[in-house]
């Protein structure tokens, strides 16, 4: 197992708004704590590499933004927020690139599935996971790419840039959006690649799995993937409730380490990038369930 990183990740400053530096600094305490050694550099890339998910009228938007350090609903802009959102694809990039040969998780930030094609929300600069699946499409000619994301918020920025790709299936359980943000990612959007599963408050540990065994077994059967690509979110964690509204009933830390196992046991190349979770007592031990499955 790789893990993708940089400390350029903590440059992003956004004070006490909860997609804060800190994240990554209790990630990987906990990570140091464990005897994890096996970091890679995230990869630069280029602003018109980007045009390949993102449109440029979003990428101006996203650089004026940082010029002008103009702070928008959710996202906070420094004169580096682009530039740290760039590298923060380029890991996502970098882990699939790896995927080939073992598994692979982007610990990087700002998170990123909530970035459609044209706009930005939600904590989120660019569509970290998008990107990556693209690129690696088209660099190693992968084929069909299955993204999971079990992150609390439905990941409505990878849904609107794949909703009419069938080489990419996206399959996300999240909070019921009736009461969440970003209030869609309801069962009636479903295509025949697009499978959305709303969870109702008080939904438990042993509910979860249960679900998401069933639906990942059953999606990965039917769309045949050859490859994995994971939107790790640990907002769902019941800790997470004051900060960004949890409604379910997630209690153990080793939830995660059944959903890695489960993700494991397809067998197809996989990668993973870190998307919400915000509790900082509870984030590494949440995070370090799910990655010790694919040591």
């Amino acid at each position: 197992m790789k893990i993708v990183y940089s400390p350029k990740f903590l440059e992003h400053e956004t004070g006490m708004h909860p997609e804060r530096k800190e994240r990554l600094i209790f990630i990987k305490r906990k990570l140091d704590q464990e005897g994890f050694r096996d970091y890679v550099q995230a990869e630069k890339i280029k602003d018109k590499d980007l045009l390949i998910v993102h449109s440029q009228q979003l990428l101006d938007s996203l650089k004026l933004n940082s010029e002008m350090e103009k702070n928008q609903p959710d996202n906070i802009f420094n004169k580096n927020t682009f530039e740290i959102a760039k590298l923060s694809a380029g890991a996502a990039l970098t882990a699939a690139r790896i995927a080939g040969k073992e598994f692979a998780f982007s610990l990087a930030r700002p998170p990123g599935h909530h970035t459609g094609t044209h706009t930005f929300a939600g904590f989120c600069y660019l569509n970290n996971i998008a990107f990556a699946v693209r690129m690696i499409q088209k660099e190693k000619n992968v084929g069909k790419v299955m993204i999971v994301d079990f992150d609390m918020h439905h990941g409505n920025g990878t849904q609107e840039i794949f909703y009419d790709d069938p080489s990419v299936f996206y399959l996300s359980l999240h909070q019921d959006p009736h009461f969440t943000y970003p209030g869609v990612g309801f069962s009636h959007e479903n295509n025949e690649h697009i499978t959305n599963i709303p969870l109702p408050a008080g939904t438990t540990d042993e509910d979860f799995l249960k679900i998401f065994k069933e639906k990942v077994k059953e999606c990965f059967e039917k769309f045949k993937p050859n490859m994995l690509a994971v939107s790790a979110g640990f907002d769902m964690f019941i800790a997470n409730g004051p900060i960004v509204g949890c409604m379910l009933n997630i209690e153990k830390s080793e939830t995660f380490f059944e959903i890695g196992k489960i993700l494991k046991e397809l067998n197809v190349p996989t990668f993973a990038v870190l998307e919400g979770g915000y509790d900082l007592p509870t984030l590494g031990e949440n995070i370090w369930q799910f990655l010790k499955t694919f040591k």
